[in-house]
């Protein structure tokens, strides 16, 4: 038996299936659109660059595998001594330069119907053939000021476009969809893109369990999982 608080907090949770949308409050309406099943939270991490295969070994200068190591034992101080035979390599001295860096990101699927009665934004035209999903904190830098005549630049080309060919929609046994379109925002909204995922001819459906939205681009990466029964609205999957 769950305590009566939790089964409270169960019923308020899910709201948008309690109750009509004429009757949510502006709080449950902002609930829905940044910390629901169709609004969630996640980071966008920098990966470390991959370790390249290298000798064992380390070399005079310290590090690994950059020249032979020294055969004469004490032979110069501080010299990097080789391995007796039999004995366990070193260990390999830490990369690591501190708190890796990662941004917060939130991932909503904006062409989901629970959101858009929520008052999510307009997005643009070719949403009844896609899943459409908002990104919003991404790595991207905002518009440089320009003087009256100037051309309009957007210092983000190149990684808009790494985003919208490393991003897909992934699921257990089957093929992955990729993004098809990417639209990005303006103004306060500079931060923020809309991918589109074509519905095609296998679309996600609830047997499906989960679905993953994977986006890698540069030297970032994204990865959030979403519970496909509990984006139900109104006993109908809601994407």
């Amino acid at each position: 038996m769950l305590p009566a608080s939790a089964v409270l907090q169960a019923a308020a949770k899910e709201f948008w299936n309690n109750k009509e949308p004429a009757a949510w409050s502006n709080e449950e309406r902002q609930l829905l659109l940044t910390d629901s099943p169709w609004a969630q939270e996640g980071f966008v991490r920098m990966e470390p660059a991959k370790k390249r295969d290298t000798p064992v070994g380390y070399g005079r200068n310290g590090k690994l595998g950059g020249d032979m190591p020294d055969t004469r034992p004490g032979s110069a101080p501080g010299g990097v001594h080789s391995v007796p035979i039999g004995e366990e390599v070193p260990p390999v001295p830490s990369t690591e330069t501190g708190r890796r860096i990662e941004f917060h990101v939130l991932a909503r699927w904006e062409t989901a119907k629970p959101v858009r009665l929520a008052g999510g934004p307009d997005v643009p035209e070719l949403t009844a053939q896609n899943y459409v999903i908002r990104l919003r904190g991404l790595p991207l830098m905002p518009p440089p000021k320009r003087q009256p005549g100037e051309e309009a630049i957007d210092p983000n080309d190149g990684l808009l476009q790494a985003i919208q060919a490393g991003s897909r929609l992934e699921r257990k046994d089957k093929s992955p969809i990729a993004c098809a379109h990417l639209f990005k925002g303006t103004g306060e909204s500079s931060t923020e893109v809309l991918l589109f995922f074509p519905r095609g001819k296998n679309p996600i459906t609830v047997s499906d369990k989960t679905v993953t939205l994977e986006s890698r681009f540069a030297s970032f990466h994204l990865s959030m999982k979403f519970s496909l029964k509990d984006m139900l609205y109104k006993g109908e999957l809601a994407l």
